[in-house]
């Protein structure tokens, strides 16, 4: 699957003017048809054992409008999925064995209550790998198969190199890739760059399934170092769908509010990585499409062998009949 991501966590920009009483709200309503996926950050768990989204609790005022976009989004296919951590530090300190069940109830109460498709787990301080384990087995055991859980490591800790989470993703994933749907690796920060495309293919020929590799990328200079623009995003993102086709994982982009190449309509640079992606899933969509004509025709004929054999059957039956007569 070829997913288009952003990651959503200002939701409101301080550099336009005000368009409601909190400030710029920045609607993510104009990516309903674009994008596969939000990734809505950061929640953080702190310790008077509440949760913040940002500095705000997730029931603050400024963000109700925010909820009921996201869920016109999710009506219409979109998941949403919490990203967790970040660069802010102590959340995986209060989901450690000895504050598990003090701290993870709460976090798992905002997932239900706020219906969120997923967690993204951004761990950037290090963190025991059996942390990160009991995390994931937990989440999948109380929001069941269907839960979307993702990780967002830098690049090079796929292929074992520089990691910021002081634990090692291969073997994690060794252990409990079953219960993680993709990785949303870094491709930036002095981590990793996607363009060119030959670090992305590196961790692939790893041994890593490019389904589960999706690429995130810097939207702006302004969100850290390792920019690269969006032509040269296109640029390997059409390289590595021709290459791996619809197995192709995708891309993110950090972040939305702010986005290139027309930060003032930072949607545009979704749609041109959606329009760089576009062969791959008309491709996709034929192929079910084929797959599903096939499966009708079949059907079909299935049902006509059917109707003939329970004919012979029922001639039969009244031959038997007419000859006990």
């Amino acid at each position: 699957m070829s997913r288009v991501a952003v990651y959503y966590q200002t939701q409101y920009d301080s550099s336009q003017p005000a368009n409601s009483p909190f400030g710029h709200y920045v609607s993510p309503l104009p990516l309903l048809s674009v994008i596969t996926h939000l990734f809505l950050a950061a929640f953080h768990i702190d310790t008077d054992k509440s949760v913040h989204l940002n500095d705000n609790v997730p029931e603050d005022p400024m963000f109700t409008q925010m909820w009921q976009d996201l869920g016109q989004m999710q009506e219409s296919g979109v998941k949403v999925i919490g990203m967790l951590g970040g660069a802010a530090p102590g959340t995986y300190t209060l989901l450690s064995a000895t504050n598990f069940n003090t701290y993870y109830p709460i976090l798992a109460n905002y997932i239900s209550e706020f219906n969120l498709d997923g967690m993204d787990l951004d761990v950037e301080q290090s963190t025991p790998i059996s942390v990160i384990e009991t995390l994931i087995t937990r989440l999948k055991s109380d929001f069941g198969s269907d839960f979307i859980i993702t990780l967002a490591p830098v690049a090079t800790a796929m292929t074992e190199g520089a990691n910021l989470s002081g634990f090692d993703y291969v073997a994690l994933d060794a252990q409990l890739g079953s219960q993680i749907s993709w990785y949303n690796a870094q491709f930036y920060s002095g981590f990793g760059t996607l363009f060119p495309d030959t670090q992305y293919i590196s961790i692939i020929n790893a041994g890593w399934d490019p389904n589960r590799l999706v690429a995130s990328v810097l939207t702006s200079p302004a969100n850290g170092g390792g920019y690269i623009s969006p032509d040269e995003v296109v640029s390997s993102v059409k390289a590595l769908a021709a290459k791996y086709g619809f197995n192709f994982g995708g891309i993110n982009g950090w972040e939305y509010f702010n986005s290139n190449p027309d930060p003032t309509q930072p949607w545009e640079w979704a749609q041109e990585m959606a329009a760089a992606m576009a062969n791959v899933t008309a491709s996709k969509k034929a192929l079910e499409a084929s797959k599903d004509k096939r499966s009708r025709v079949w059907a079909q004929k299935r049902s006509r062998s059917s109707l003939k054999l329970n004919g012979i059957e029922v001639q039969k039956s009244q031959a038997h009949e007419e000859g006990c007569a």
